[in-house]
């Protein structure tokens, strides 16, 4: 029988809405942290615009692109940071939004959903993870 082996769990709070986990972001020697919110229908990771000015970046600067949503697109500038979550730390290509409006911080496809292996148990509040590449017959004993 198939099974899956996750060397990270954490239990979110079901009460809010979503499934919300803490975060750091770094560049440039800076980090910041925050809540972001899985969401495995967004094409990338998403985050607010002053958490990429807390590290120094110029926002507009970064790859642009349009993101579409059900009432439109929302524009945002892709840069790498160093994401660091849930026992995992990796670097990715990010996107903060243009509008400084916007306060939703989302954990996507590209950039997070791509490099774990996640499962998720929500009768229990529970999110369990591993890297992509995580090998469970060179766990340490």
């Amino acid at each position: 029988m198939p099974s899956l082996d996750f060397p990270h769990a954490y239990r979110y709070d079901s009460v809010q809405t979503g499934i919300g986990v803490p975060v750091a972001i770094g560049a440039s020697g800076l980090t910041v942290r925050f809540i972001a919110r899985v969401d495995t229908g967004a094409s990338a990771c998403l985050f607010e615009r002053a958490l990429g000015e807390k590290l120094g970046l110029d926002i507009e600067s970064g790859d642009p692109r349009t993101f579409g949503t059900a009432v439109g697109g929302v524009r945002a500038f892709g840069h790498t940071v160093t994401i660091e979550t849930l026992g995992l730390r990796f670097d990715s290509v990010v996107y903060f939004f243009e509008d400084t409006a916007i306060q939703r911080n989302l954990l996507g496809r590209a950039g997070w959903l791509d490099r774990v292996r996640l499962g998720i148990v929500d009768h229990d509040s529970l999110l369990l993870v591993a890297s992509y590449d995580f090998d469970p017959s060179h766990r340490a004993q």
